[in-house]
């Protein structure tokens, strides 16, 4: 008899990757998710509503729930502690419905940015998660790196249409990528782990920021000059485009969280994949478009897929 697990955002970023995962391991797997199904997907989907009763009769039956479920920027009424009690409904939901095991994404360093809203937010879903009496895994990714990912992705757009790149303050300070696949393996062998665990899941290169993002360039095959200014001419840089682009570049809270290294490891690494040796194999598709964040999320796009689980298993 297969298991059966629960995704949310099956068709999104890190939960298609994750849904990937445990159909190639033989899971039946199902979702939560506001987007439409990709034409021909076997993965049946329910609406992503958080409503108590609709939460528990989508997760009864199941073996494992992996959520996924978050907020990168405050928009449209969505905040970081609406995001909180989501979270908290998802775990009740789970425990009421008789999951065997929720395995939670997070990020790294939650504690350490208490003073970020996103970092204190992904603190206190953590702390609900271990007061649900559920046996649970948290899995704490660094800086993903994969297909459409919005960091990275945009990083090469800019590269591509502007001669000269602002690194904020020298880009001086670490971060530790992890690349899509390893971080849907980890979360993937926490969700098969028979015993609770809280770790991190990072590549096994750290680098500073300046360092990333030549790699991303040289990557593409561009030599571009990299300009260090103050993180405050950076910023205000990116927000003379952001109208024109109609989306959030990067906020003042996720520069600093780079800043404070939180995306920067101190466990042994999980990932096995160099991000980049994945930077010059995807080197001909990075940043050929820019990806826009808020109509992923709140916009034309929000009901569209993102990832395709079953493609990604192939």
């Amino acid at each position: 008899m297969a298991r059966r697990a629960v995704v949310t955002g099956a068709f999104s970023y890190i939960g298609a990757a994750v849904a990937a995962e445990l159909l190639a391991r033989g899971w039946e797997v199902r979702t939560l998710t506001n987007r439409r199904p990709p034409a021909g997907s076997k993965i049946a989907a329910a609406p992503l509503t958080f409503e108590k009763e609709h939460l528990r009769r989508q997760l009864e039956g199941a073996d494992l729930f992996v959520n996924t479920f978050w907020v990168r920027i405050p928009f449209a009424g969505e905040t970081f502690q609406s995001a909180v009690v989501r979270s908290g409904m998802l775990f009740d939901a789970a425990a009421a419905a008789g999951v065997g095991r929720i395995v939670h994404t997070s990020v790294s360093n939650p504690r350490s940015g208490l003073n970020l809203g996103y970092y204190a937010g992904k603190a206190r879903v953590e702390e609900r998660l271990r007061a649900a009496k559920v046996p649970y895994a948290i899995v704490r990714p660094t800086l993903v790196v994969g297909p459409a990912d919005v960091l990275t992705s945009n990083i090469a757009w800019l590269l591509r249409r502007f001669p000269l790149f602002p690194v904020p303050d020298g880009g001086r300070c670490k971060l530790q990528p992890v690349t899509l696949a390893d971080t849907a393996r980890i979360l993937a062998d926490a969700a098969e782990s028979p015993s609770g665990t809280e770790i991190d899941a990072a590549g096994p290169e750290a680098m500073t920021f300046w360092d990333y993002v030549q790699a991303v360039a040289g990557a593409c095959g561009l030599t571009r000059l990299l300009v260090s200014m103050p993180s405050s001419v950076a910023l205000a840089g990116l927000s003379l485009i952001e109208p024109l682009l109609g989306d959030v570049v990067l906020t003042e809270e996720e520069l600093l969280g780079l800043q404070q290294e939180l995306l920067l490891s101190h466990e042994p690494a999980l990932g096995t994949e160099s991000v980049r040796h994945w930077l010059q194999a995807n080197a001909d598709s990075l940043g050929r478009r820019y990806i826009n964040d808020v109509s992923r999320h709140f916009g034309a796009g929000c009901d569209e897929a993102v990832l395709e689980p079953e493609r990604l298993a192939r």
